[in-house]
């Protein structure tokens, strides 16, 4: 739905699409300033029947009414799908001349032509065409390529048979479109990427919809009001999700490309969340900040050689406790959030350690803290204490909470509980959408040290993922 902005100053330039799915046809909202609303209320997606009434750009923008025929046939077989339009209320559509328009497109098809029988099929898609547009007072119907497609098929699969070639290539040019047919599988790519584009441009929509709710979250301080729109971005999301999965349906390569992300960082974040099942649609574009804010904070600090060459150092005894409980080595790097893994670091609160053990905690995992031993700063027991206590928070959140766990680790697992004790109380508090990480993470529910902590952690997996993306020499140290 495209306007004039000078005549129509309250609309977008792209505001809206109308989309025929599983049957009906739905009205999208692509992001528009103004908004788009269907009976009056504002919709990003919504389900059209006749006699509804559409405001573009609110206030003072158009207003149209839907309307959706069924073209009639005689015969029950083969009934036409529905035609939708809209019309300005009171508008009078323009004169179309179908028998004109036939001719033009016959002989446009006839065009070369030398066998009768692909004359006779250039008549009748001509012909069928024009009805089609006729019930829409002479516009686009949206059904022409199909139909000139089928044609071109027909007109194949005789010039096949009277020459007996394997392969029969017919081209067609109609209104300047272009068409290059290989016997009838040219139709079905046609028709494929035909429905490639039709998700891609609700996806894009979608997709435009979600990253105005998710900065709307980001500025947003009301519990309630954040609330409504974690609804509305479920909604969407939930969307989104199965337009993919009816992309990797149609085309499984370009289903996959587009699930992995649009850039290289989109596409590790999503690879280590996938490891937990963790992963969500739609990250929120301050965590994805916050996480490149770090990655170049580690870039620029001088010391990210020095840092990575102590983790190769230790790393091998890092992987042996936690290969051994089977947990996640993107967990291990907590030890570089938390210290920089320096085996002899101490806190200003009495933490140490290149796991910035408290004492109690510390105790609580069996290691030894008193006036003549401190086992913290032994590497290999603190490492193994780390690794239960990481593994009993796993336990406790669930392991597609991984990030939970590891936020439990900076804010203490009773400070986390603490939270989703709170959450319980709520409706259906208790469910695991309400007790994931991203949704605690949307509403503001834990506190800000806590939300910058898990990207703090990550950016470390990231830049040790791929040490030469980021400059770190790995051999010989």
């Amino acid at each position: 739905m495209r306007f004039d902005s000078e005549k129509e100053p309250a609309v977008s330039n792209h505001h809206s699409e109308i989309v025929f799915e599983d049957g009906a046809y739905f009205m999208i909202d692509t992001g528009s300033t103004n908004g788009t609303l269907v009976n009056g209320r504002r919709i990003v997606k919504q389900k059209l029947k006749p006699g509804d009434r559409v405001r573009f750009g609110f206030p003072g923008g158009p207003e149209a009414r839907i309307e959706i025929e069924i073209g009639a046939q005689t015969s029950t077989t083969s009934a036409k799908g529905p035609t939708a339009f809209m019309a300005a209320p009171g508008e009078q559509a323009p004169a179309y001349d179908p028998q004109a328009d036939a001719a033009n497109i016959a002989n446009a098809l006839k065009a070369g032509a030398q066998d009768t029988a692909a004359v006779k099929l250039a008549e009748d898609a001509a012909q069928q065409v024009v009805e089609h547009r006729a019930r829409v007072g002479g516009q686009s119907s949206g059904q022409t390529m199909f139909i000139l497609a089928n044609a071109i098929q027909q007109v194949s699969n005789v010039v096949r048979s009277k020459t007996k070639r394997h392969w029969v290539r017919v081209v067609l040019i109609v209104a300047g479109v272009g068409l290059l047919v290989a016997g009838g599988l040219g139709v079905v790519v046609y028709r494929q990427q035909r429905e490639l584009d039709r998700l891609m441009s609700i996806k894009r929509a979608i997709d435009s919809q979600i990253a105005g709710i998710q900065q709307q979250m980001q500025a947003e301080q009301d519990p309630d009001r954040l609330a409504e729109l974690e609804k509305m971005l479920a909604d969407l999301t939930g969307s989104a999700e199965a337009t993919v999965a009816q992309l990797t349906e149609t085309n499984k390569k370009k289903g996959e490309e587009v699930a992995q992300g649009t850039d290289e960082l989109d596409r590790e974040i999503k690879r280590i969340l996938a490891k937990f099942d963790a992963s969500t649609y739609a990250i929120p574009p301050i965590f994805r900040e916050r996480l490149q804010y770090h990655i170049d904070q580690l870039k620029s600090s001088g010391r990210l050689q020095t840092v990575y060459n102590r983790k190769l150092k230790y790393w091998p005894a890092i992987t042996k406790e936690f290969d051994a409980l089977k947990l996640p080595e993107e967990m291990a790097y907590i030890a570089w959030a938390e210290s920089n893994f320096d085996p002899e670091a101490t806190s200003d609160v009495g933490a140490r350690g290149m796991w910035q053990m408290t004492a109690t905690t510390a105790q609580s995992m069996g290691l030894k803290v008193d006036g003549q031993v401190d086992e913290r700063l032994d590497v290999p027991k603190q490492t193994h204490a780390a690794a239960r206590y990481l593994a009993n928070l796993l336990a406790e959140f669930g392991e597609d909470s991984f990030m939970l766990a590891m936020a439990s680790y900076n804010r203490g697992e009773s400070g986390v509980r603490r939270v989703l004790h709170q959450v319980a109380q709520e409706p259906g508090g208790f469910k695991k959408e309400k007790r994931d990480f991203w949704h605690l993470y949307r509403t503001k529910r834990l506190p800000e040290e806590t939300r910058e902590y898990v990207p703090k952690v990550l950016a470390a997996a990231v830049v040790c993922n791929n040490p030469q993306q980021y400059g770190l020499e790995t051999s010989g140290k």
